[in-house]
């Protein structure tokens, strides 16, 4: 993992999640070809950007924290910082 604290990243990742009374829920997200699976959603938000709304998880695999998002109009993931 990089060293820099809250390193922004905005790549894009492929995420498998549920969705479950209007909620979304990652469960595990690839990035570089490595799989991490996601055991904890530590917070989640909404943000309205233009006509986007972009769904933002903060998201612990066990020793790591990140920040994804989930754009609703494009149904694109991204990986936006490991937070540190």
């Amino acid at each position: 993992m990089p060293a820099d604290t809250n390193e922004e990243l905005n790549e894009k990742i492929q995420v498998i999640a549920t969705f479950s009374g209007g909620k979304i829920y990652p469960r595990m997200f690839t990035w570089n070809n490595q799989a991490y699976k996601i055991t904890e959603i530590t917070y989640n938000w909404q943000e309205r950007k233009g006509s986007e709304t972009i769904n933002y998880f903060s998201v612990s695999t066990g020793p790591d924290l990140y920040q994804i998002s989930f754009n609703s109009s494009s149904l694109g993931w991204h990986i936006d910082k490991i937070i540190q």
